[in-house]
């Protein structure tokens, strides 16, 4: 089976009739309006608590099955300032159910264990036109990135005289291809949380000390506040510094966190971003930085930076006094950035160690796995909720009926 699933907001029969002319079977057409993919909110509970099922009641869920179950899936998408739209976002968002809390490690990179034996293939088709081809060449790595995650080849539908399907070549994400820019010490930077957690979330927690440590040189808006977007929005046109602080979520940003980039327009300032990641890695948020670079571009604004911090999730658990040992570089970076008008160069550097795990550490990782610590966590967690027996469940795959002969 092959599905195409239509994300862009002016839907045509005229390109699915284009696309089937590449394939040998027919298609299946899913199309996903503004309304029927609810934004992920980072909660777990298809992890820890259903385990495979989103607890999201929704069009995007009801097509889960056309997913897992399809050799080939076809992805229909708008571009928005120079990036996926926030819909497409909040679609890969979502695919999370489908992979296990697990953890293994692949070329120096932590990836989760795949839930399913196999997965499909994944063909993106985006119109090119208003992208420089800086931001197509970010586009395009972000989804190979997205799909070699998912366990998938990744192809893209470009437009020729016809339609071709072409195979997309990993490429490393440039690091720092825009280099940091500093301004004058600010007297006020405003600061977008982007986590999607209603509460308790990790970018709260930081943010709450970087405000201890700043008072009113800093102000911390949290882009959940969807009604506040307009004003937010506005607002953006005449503050001289923003700085957006989110988690990596799936490679990228939160996907409401692109619905505000897109309400953005062209002003003076300088931009600054902070991404957090529970993966201890820094090389898994470069293809967010890539685009981040191109959005300050864009948006014509002074390019201060995007400072990488790995190894956050767990922050909670720890011990207080290790919380703030974890905290306070982070803290610092914010600070010096506030004060200096630029990132501390060898701070921002220490923060993103390590890009990779080293050999010492894959070993490392191996002996916690045979002693079955990897996955303690988890599996309490699974255990509490009285799913651990529930925790391989492949609840959206069809089942083939047996036949018999008589």
């Amino acid at each position: 089976m092959k599905t195409i699933f239509d994300l862009r907001e002016k839907q045509d029969d005229e390109v699915y009739k284009a696309i089937q002319n590449l394939y040998d079977e027919p298609l299946k057409v899913v199309r996903l309006d503004n309304k029927s993919i609810t934004p992920c909110i980072g909660c777990w509970n298809c992890w820890l608590k259903t385990p495979g099922r989103c607890i999201m009641k929704d069009q995007m869920a009801e097509s889960y099955s056309d997913y897992v179950n399809s050799d080939a899936i076809i992805l229909l998408m708008d571009t928005a300032q120079g990036f996926i739209s926030h819909k497409a976002k909040a679609f890969f968002d979502r695919t999370i159910p489908h992979y296990h809390p697990y953890i293994k490690i692949v070329d120096g990179e932590c990836h989760h264990v795949a839930r399913y034996k196999s997965y499909p293939d994944i063909a993106f088709y985006f119109d090119s036109e208003g992208l420089t081809s800086q931001e197509e060449h970010v586009i395009e790595d972000y989804l190979y990135r997205t799909a070699y995650h998912f366990q998938s080849k990744a192809y893209r539908i470009v437009k020729d005289s016809s339609l071709q399907l072409r195979l997309l070549e990993p490429r490393k994400a440039k690091r720092q291809s825009v280099a940091f820019n500093s301004v004058e010490p600010m007297k006020k930077l405003v600061i977008y949380n982007g986590s999607p957690r209603r509460s308790g979330s990790n970018s709260a927690l930081i943010l709450k000390k970087v405000l201890e440590a700043l008072g009113d040189r800093v102000e911390i808006r949290d882009l959940k506040k969807r009604d506040k977007w307009e004003e937010w929005a506005d607002a953006f046109k005449i503050e001289d510094h923003v700085m957006f602080f989110m988690p990596l979520y799936v490679h990228a940003m939160p996907s409401h966190v692109m619905g505000f980039i897109e309400q953005l327009q062209v002003s003076r300032g300088s931009i600054s971003f902070f991404v957090q990641s529970g993966f201890p890695e820094s090389s898994q948020s470069y293809y967010l930085e890539a685009y981040f670079e191109q959005l300050a571009i864009r948006l014509g604004r002074t390019y201060i930076g995007t400072a990488i911090k790995g190894g956050v999730e767990g922050l909670q658990m720890r011990p207080v006094k290790a919380q703030e040992k974890m905290i306070e570089p982070m803290v610092k970076a914010i600070t010096d950035l506030v004060y200096e008008g630029s990132f501390n160069a060898k701070s921002i550097c220490q923060l993103a160690r390590p890009i990779r795990l080293g050999r010492g550490m894959e070993i490392f990782f191996k002996v916690l796995a045979k002693l079955g610590l990897v996955n303690f966590f988890w599996d309490q967690q699974l255990k509490k909720n009285d799913a651990y027996e529930k925790r391989f469940d492949c609840p959206y795959l069809f089942l083939k009926k047996k036949t018999t002969t008589a």
